[in-house]
């Protein structure tokens, strides 16, 4: 009891020291900054906090998004290490972001030196579906330094989830926690267990596994199971290393990023039609590749590329997890290689324990080649929809917009001509799925042409003085914004989510 009692009084402590650190609020967040000096260098915490219903896109926000970043101004001092506390991995209308949702903290070493105390300015991208950046400047005065900080150690408002750095670490590198790593593993095994049931997989699978009921040469069952499994994962880690390449080179990329070519959505309607036409018994061809060299090897890969159309539960978690954190792109192979594990899993287990199988399955007969036609309906439906999307990747509506100008708009209104502004940025979410959703599509352009709208874009990725002013101007300090004139130079701000509905009633007046 006592040792309890002692333990409040020096957190409680901790806590009061803390307090006489300096404090600053925006709209959207509380930032607080300590310092403590020590023999040789300056430990400087920083706790960020979303005000309620609010969140701000993490230091490595993933596909999209502005990074929080502190920003130092040294003079004679050096930066020796510095840490920022994990995000959340959340995926958001197809995209995978990384975010605050609860406080934040960041760490960091100085080295001591005399003259001018450092400065640093704290920015982040505040978001509620708007996005509003901000941004505050600290100094390290007398007022930041306390006589202890509030760290890890003390277990205070869930500062346990940092990482700390080394001391005078040149390089330091975030730590990850055993459970959340565990459980991406977990979930990418799981999410390429699940893959081997999609509509575009499954039929395949079940043919496979009758061949090996069928098979009785169990030594040959056992060897083309390790090769099938084998060359599932060697494809599974090969498209972790194009992603990686892919990533490192400045692209934001995920699972089924090869459906952005027509050519290779092009060859897999093919490779549906064929396999069609395969189970309708139109054509003959045995899809196992036994004939050739390493054939069940050759079948693995295959069975991967069936997949590549497909998403299963749990794998958007793990692949986004995998794409979106700041860890090394070394961090997708495991992940991939559970991935491939999990999808090799079922197939690797039926030519291994193939008795199991024959036991509990009814006995080859005409039902077979009844089921094999109704395979061809899932067959024939992604085929389909794989020529949807070829069709969309080849005809994609051409660029309507103009760049912002406020002569542009001030000319256009001159005219009389109808004007839609959309104020945008490649780092907020909400602008890219409104543009994925509704500005992108065949139907937006033509309404807008059908009424002559004038189209422009004003693109906030870069923060600009112009655009700040712009939205100023209309009251607001965030966006997305839609801003729409008629051809009596009235105004209309829309809906942030804006429908192609919404569209309609203001550029016909109805």
């Amino acid at each position: 009891m006592l040792k309890k009692i002692l333990l409040a009084i020096l957190l409680l402590g901790a806590a009061a020291d803390v307090k006489a650190a300096v404090l600053k609020q925006t709209p959207h967040n509380t930032v607080e900054v300590s310092a403590v000096e020590g023999a040789d260098t300056i430990k400087v915490n920083i706790k960020l906090s979303p005000k309620t219903g609010w969140q701000i896109y993490s230091h490595t926000p993933g596909e999209v998004g502005q990074p929080t970043e502190v920003e130092w101004t040294l003079f004679n001092h050096q930066l020796l290490s510095e840490i920022w506390s994990d995000g959340k991995d959340v995926i958001y209308e197809g995209f995978g972001i990384n975010v605050y949702r609860e406080p934040a903290y960041y760490e960091a070493i100085l080295s001591k030196a005399m003259g001018n105390m450092p400065k640093l300015k704290v920015s982040w991208m505040a978001c509620k579906g708007e996005c509003v950046p901000e941004t505050l400047w600290f100094e390290l005065n007398p007022e930041v330094f306390a006589k202890s900080l509030l760290t890890p150690e003390n277990k205070i408002q869930g500062l346990t989830d940092m990482q700390i750095s080394a001391v005078q670490s040149e390089n330091p590198l975030p730590q990850t926690s055993d459970e959340p790593w565990f459980n991406i593993l977990l979930f990418a095994f799981l999410g390429g267990l699940v893959l081997n049931f999609m509509p575009c997989v499954f039929p395949i699978l079940f043919i496979k596994i009758m061949s090996v009921v069928k098979q009785k040469d169990k030594s040959k069952n056992i060897r083309e199971a390790f090769e099938y499994a084998f060359g599932v994962i060697v494809c599974f880690v090969f498209m972790a290393a194009i992603l990686a390449w892919l990533k490192q080179n400045g692209a934001a990329v995920g699972w089924g990023f090869q459906l952005q070519s027509p050519y290779f959505v092009a060859s897999m309607a093919v490779l549906f039609l064929i396999l069609a036409l395969m189970f309708l018994d139109v054509i003959k061809f045995n899809w196992s590749l036994k004939y050739m060299p390493a054939g069940s090897f050759m079948t693995g890969l295959l069975a991967v590329l069936i997949a590549s159309p497909c998403t299963a539960p749990f794998m958007g978690a793990a692949v986004g997890w995998a794409l979106t954190s700041e860890r090394s792109p070394y961090f997708y192979y495991p992940v991939f290689l559970a991935l491939g594990v999990g999808y090799a899993l079922p197939f690797f287990v039926a030519g291994i324990y193939p008795q199991f199988l024959q036991k509990i399955m009814p006995k080859p007969g005409k039902w077979m080649n009844v089921l094999k036609k109704i395979f061809a309906l899932p067959m024939l439906a992604t085929c389909a929809w794989l020529v949807w999307v070829l069709v969309g990747d080849v005809n994609k509506p051409e660029e309507i917009w103009i760049s912002y100008r406020p002569e542009r708009v001030e000319n256009a209104l001159r005219n009389g001509d109808k004007v839609l502004i959309n104020f945008t940025a490649k780092w907020c979410i909400t602008c890219l799925v409104n543009e994925k959703s509704v500005f992108s599509t065949k139907e937006f352009a033509k309404l807008a042409n059908r009424n002559k709208v004038r189209l422009i874009k004003a693109d906030w990725t870069n923060h600009s003085g112009e655009i700040a002013e712009a939205l100023a101007k209309y009251g607001r300090s965030s966006i997305p914004l839609y801003v729409y004139y008629d051809a009596e130079g009235s105004y209309k701000l829309l809906p942030q989510m804006p429908s192609l509905d919404d569209f309609k009633k203001v550029f016909t007046g109805k």
